[in-house]
């Protein structure tokens, strides 16, 4: 119980410290008025605001923070739970394979056939490595998907065999 308070602390801390910031000038920025559609010198003068340059930089030490914590947690379960750390590294190695595999096959897509107007344009590099993305991305919330589905009957079968 005494590791769940720390946990929990620890939790409000980087709300408060992080979350609520970012929350807050995120805000403000969007409740701004200022989009794509504005004229380019209020844009210019929106860039050089605070709102704007708190966002950015709470916004890449968010990133950074998130980025140690994960690897800061995951060299804690390596230590802890080794076997529980390497399915995870072979979890990922798995999607990236399943990514890669995806990007090769590509996509018959074009800039044409997807209708993208606006001047936009992407190489079929670009396109495919788009798709892989999506393509991983749905593939893995179907099997998550369906583990939470079937996982409870599965376990409870086996639990009375």
């Amino acid at each position: 119980m005494n590791n769940e308070k720390k946990l929990n602390i620890i939790g409000l801390i980087i709300k408060i410290a992080i979350a609520a910031p970012a929350l807050l000038t995120g805000l403000i920025v969007m409740g701004s008025g200022v989009n794509a559609d504005s004229d380019k010198l209020e844009q210019a003068e929106f860039m050089d605001s605070f709102a704007f340059s708190a966002v950015i930089n709470i916004s890449y030490i968010t990133i950074i923070a998130a980025v140690i914590l994960v690897l800061l947690f995951f060299a804690l379960l390596l230590i802890s739970r080794p076997a529980t750390a390497i399915k995870s590294v072979l979890g990922l190695v798995i999607a990236a394979l399943f990514f890669f595999i995806a990007y090769l096959i590509g996509t018959a897509d074009t800039v044409e056939s997807l209708g993208v107007s606006g001047g936009v344009t992407a190489t079929a590099s670009e396109l495919n490595f788009t798709h892989a993305g999506i393509i991983t991305a749905l593939t893995a919330i179907f099997i998550c998907a369906i583990l939470a589905l079937a996982l409870g009957p599965i376990l409870k079968l086996i639990r009375n065999n």
